[in-house]
């Protein structure tokens, strides 16, 4: 970190600035802390480029696709400006070096570490292609070391560098002596480019030098990388096979994140990223750096600063009064969700925002207290109060500071139309899913990045672990399953300790990895899985799907999927069978018992519409628009019901409940079918059109339908077909409405806020 100098703003968008990072092609990155205490790292366009209309629409996509990758092994986008004077966007600081500044200080990584390190990146850069995009600049300082493991940071922005206009101004997208042969040769790059660069950064950990040096320059080593082998002389012998395999000069001859990932650590990335995965001369410069900046709370300057979106150019204290909240151009209503950052309470308005501030009682304890308490290692929430050590034994944390806010309902009658208040909010920390809070025997389990149990009453947590991935969740005999790396592990929901875990092995010994959960029932837990031979890590992988026992923790079955299957699916457990829409038209049964295929319906659609079921129905998608209603036990079509030709709407998901099918056919109306004979029984309109992206829920007699980008929650009286109320919040957010309930409270998530509200 370096002092801020004069020409330095004060703050960009809602964040104080602390010091500078460094500097890249793009622009400048600063350490910066929001008014609530969470820090980031902002990095702000440079001016050349902020009036380059050609990369400003490159930078917006690249943002927009960044956000939406999983924050695991990556430092995701939290926030960002992509349309104001000068364009910014924000990561979830990382308490950790730079690999570069590892290597040059304390020498390389020894060959455990290289391992771990590999692994971590193998899972960001899987993460990374999940959504579409290829890194483009994977190098040594893009790659930061933390006491959890490795962070890629980066990741999306290479792209939005490229064009003729940018590049005339002389910045040079990708790095010589990283990049991939076909990245140097001016060729079309995808994934296999990115394992390429990452071959090179685990030579570089492990020698302190990349495979493609040169004296001569840059020039020579994209020669090199063209031409010439790599130099793994100083390589360990027992990382050369899988390095050795990504820096191979044809990108169909490289393996793919999770091959990489299991030549790494066939144990599991989870396994060799424990505790102490760093040596420990770096492990102690990171707790030194992480007090550092925990500790930093004005920035080092001598004079005033420069402005950055509206923050006057003054030496004055900017942070907000209490009871306000100064928004930047771009800001949210709040700081963004952390990776490692406590959840803090959101109220919504109506009637009122409330800032973002921390309460005060008694003495406020110093940043370095809260790193170094108990004399081990600790990762803190940045500028929040939760507080885990890193030790081998110790994976299960317990809550501390809940942070929901609850705020009793008055028993007085409202008046007509107007929503009632939230029976208390919380706010979900790091990335969240695109999928509705999950309902464990008597907890409530938002999905996304780290698994949490709150208490549906009041909203405080009742356990967490933060350390275990909640992105796909099933439910079963009182637990909630989670994938980790090539293991399915069981949650008791009452206090979130492990009761029951799949080893990802069949009863051969081979490697079965889940792929993706699809629901749970009494019998099994089912998910698409990866069948690899045992002793082979890749080249000879089956796709498909599995059930794994509930009673003995043994995969009960594997059914091969045919090789074009898609692997964007929805699925659910009912009747006994496990049943899932994929995005090849089909909504397919199987067997529970042995996995054999008992039917599939024609949807019509590319989409993995989700759908929904009862005791003798399922309800999906017809001639890719319309709905059907098919027979549990045979997939024969009960009834259908089509969109005009001419119209160009889509029937929204649906739920079932108690004969009645819930839902949209498109337009600014909800409806209720007969789920006999699919007879429209009534029909409600509405503001504003409904979700295409998750069902309504019916709660008592009040059935809660979910508004198109973020435009409210909408409480329709079944009874009267009427519109009750509308719940919204205010913002600009385009985020879907997610719903769940525990039959007396609705839960309604929209981006990282859930919020609880009576039926009536």
């Amino acid at each position: 970190m370096e002092p801020l100098e004069v020409t330095d703003p004060e703050a960009v968008g809602p964040y104080r600035l602390l010091a500078r990072l460094g500097a890249g092609g793009m622009g400048r990155v600063y350490l910066a802390r929001s008014a609530g205490g969470r820090t980031v790292a902002v990095k702000v366009v440079r001016p050349e480029l902020a009036e380059d209309r050609e990369f400003r629409s490159r930078f917006a996509r690249e943002v927009e696709a960044a956000r939406a990758v999983d924050g695991t092994y990556t430092a995701p986008v939290v926030d960002a400006d992509q349309d104001g004077p000068t364009p910014w966007l924000a990561t979830a600081y990382v308490l950790g070096p730079p690999l570069t500044d590892a290597v040059l200080a304390h020498g390389p990584l020894p060959e455990e570490s290289v391992r771990a390190l590999g692994a971590g990146l193998a899972q960001a850069l899987a993460a990374v292609h999940r959504v579409g995009l290829v890194h483009r600049d994977l190098k040594p300082s893009n790659v930061l070391l933390a006491a959890d493991g490795p962070r890629l940071i980066d990741f999306g922005i290479a792209r939005a560098m490229e064009g003729d206009s940018v590049t005339r101004t002389g910045i040079v997208v990708g790095s010589p002596g990283y990049m991939s042969p076909e990245q140097a040769s001016g060729q079309p790059i995808g994934p296999a480019s990115d394992v390429f660069s990452l071959g090179s950064v685990l030579v570089y950990a492990a020698t302190g030098e990349g495979p493609f040096e040169s004296a001569s320059g840059p020039a020579a080593q994209l020669y090199k990388v063209v031409n010439d082998q790599p130099d793994l002389a100083g390589l360990p012998a027992g990382l050369r096979p899988a390095v050795a395999a990504c820096l191979a000069k044809d990108p169909a001859r490289r393996p793919s994140p999770q091959e990489l990932t299991e030549l790494l650590a066939p144990e599991g990335t989870a396994a060799v990223l424990r505790h102490g995965w760093l040596p420990a001369p770096v492990t102690g410069a990171l707790a030194q750096h992480a007090a550092q900046v925990m500790d930093m709370e004005t920035p080092a300057r001598g004079t005033a600063a420069a402005s950055v979106d509206g923050y006057s150019p003054t030496g004055a204290d900017h942070s907000p009064a209490p009871g306000t909240m100064r928004l930047g151009r771009g800001a949210k209503e709040q700081d963004p969700p952390s990776v490692h950052g406590a959840p803090t309470s959101f109220t919504p308005q109506p009637p009122q925002a409330v800032p973002d501030t921390e309460p005060v009682a008694g003495p406020r304890p110093s940043r370095r207290a809260f790193l170094f308490g108990g004399g081990a290692l600790a990762v803190a929430a940045v500028g929040g109060g939760a507080v885990w050590a890193l030790s081998p034994n110790q994976n299960h944390y317990p809550a501390q500071n809940p942070t929901a806010t609850a705020q009793p309902v008055p028993k007085q009658s409202r008046p007509a139309g107007v929503p009632p208040e939230p029976l208390w909010t919380y706010d979900v920390q790091g990335r969240v899913s695109a999928a509705p809070p999950l309902l464990v025997a008597g907890v409530l389990c938002p999905q996304g990045e780290g698994l949490v149990a709150l208490d549906p009453a009041t909203g405080k947590e009742r356990w967490a672990r933060r350390d275990v991935p909640a992105t796909i969740l099933v439910t079963a005999r009182g637990m909630v399953f989670a994938a980790v790396d090539t293991q399915i592990t069981g949650f008791a929901a009452d206090s979130g300790v492990p009761r029951w875990t799949f080893a990802g092995k069949d009863t051969d010994g081979n490697l079965l990895a889940p792929d993706g959960l699809l629901g749970a029932d009494d019998q099994a837990v089912y998910t698409l899985a990866d069948l690899s031979p045992k002793g082979v890590v890749f080249g000879d992988t089956k796709s498909g799907v599995a059930a794994v026992s509930l009673d003995n923790q043994r995969e009960l079955w594997f059914q091969e999927r045919k090789k074009s299957a898609s692997p964007f699916v929805s699925g659910l457990a009912a009747a006994g069978n496990v049943y899932y829409t994929d995005a090849s038209n089909n909504l397919v049964a199987r067997s529970g018992k042995d996995g054999t295929q008992v039917w599939y319906a024609d949807t019509g659609s590319s989409a993995a519409f989700p759908a929904a079921a009862d005791d003798t129905q399922a309800y999906c998608l017809t001639e890719r628009t319309g709905l059907q209603a098919v027979r549990l036990s045979d997939g024969r079509q009960q009834w259908k019901i089509t969109v005009p030709a001419d119209e160009k709407r889509m029937f929204t998901p649906v739920a079932a409940v108690k004969g009645v099918v819930y839902g949209s056919d498109g337009t600014s109306s909800v409806c209720g079918w007969d789920a006999a004979s699919g007879k429209e029984l009534w029909r409600c309109a509405l503001p504003r059109n409904v979700s295409a992206m998750t069902a309504p829920v019916l709660v008592g007699s009040t059935l809660f339908v979910p508004g198109a980008f973020g435009a409210g929650v909408f409480a329709v009286d079944v009874r009267s077909a009427s519109l009750r109320w509308t719940f919204s919040v205010q913002g600009t957010s385009t985020d879907d409405w997610y719903l769940g309930t525990d039959g007396k409270r609705l839960f309604a998530q929209l981006g990282p806020h859930i919020y609880a509200l009576p039926p009536e």
